[in-house]
């Protein structure tokens, strides 16, 4: 079997730094103890770029596996899953920013849900009722939430719209203002077997266009 790489070895050396001496994973400015795992990936990226920790974290997996302790194994998995996390958060943050003229509709209308899913092209959905439910079951061996949910998802949706109408009215009355407006948006996570998430997305609203000047 061959030996770590230089990459892989610094890896391990951050994860045995922090693990034997948690106190310095600092905290943040209010002086409370810090997250281990981010401290790991911060002392990390400062001498690696992302793509190079990640692919040294999951070739020790793969290729030093049966080497490592079961300390070291759960932790590079949730480094590994924090990346991963991080990476789907960056994502969609970059879709909402590039979709953001369809989000600001969405909210004007009470019967269409936004869903983010990255398996499907195009990631970002919008489906009426139905068409969610026959793609996302909410009961049977598929669900991966519950009729509960559901409904927690559609009176949401319907406090966004309204809110989204009062700040629309408030926008013709008064075009400087800046009323708050928003919408629902349910999040498809993987792995396959993860629980759908709802998320509320704020919105700031298009400014009306100014009436013509009559001649």
């Amino acid at each position: 079997m061959n030996a770590p790489t230089p990459e892989q070895t610094l890896v391990l050396a951050a994860i045995e730094r922090f693990m034997d001496d948690p106190d310095l994973a600092v905290a943040d400015g209010d002086g409370q103890e810090g997250d281990v795992l981010e401290a790991i990936l911060q002392a990390l990226v400062l001498v690696l770029p992302l793509e190079e920790i990640e692919a040294a974290m999951g070739g020790l997996l793969s290729d030093h596996g049966e080497r490592l302790d079961d300390d070291t194994q759960l932790v590079l998995e949730a480094l590994l899953m924090a990346l991963d996390s991080d990476e789907e958060e960056t994502a969609l943050e970059q879709l909402l920013a590039q979709q953001a003229t369809r989000v600001e509709a969405n909210a004007q209308v009470p019967h269409r849900l936004l869903v983010w899913d990255p398996g499907q092209d195009p990631g970002l959905l919008e489906l009426e009722l139905p068409e969610l439910l026959e793609i996302y079951p909410c009961e049977g061996e598929q669900a991966r939430w519950r009729p509960d949910d559901v409904v927690a998802l559609l009176e949401a949706k319907a406090r966004q719209w309204r809110r989204t109408m009062v700040a629309l009215e408030v926008l013709r009355e008064r075009p400087t203002a800046h009323p708050s407006a928003g919408t629902m948006l349910l999040v498809v996570p993987h792995p396959p077997q993860a629980p759908l998430e709802q998320a509320s997305l704020a919105i700031s609203l298009s400014r009306p266009s100014p009436d013509p000047p009559t001649s």
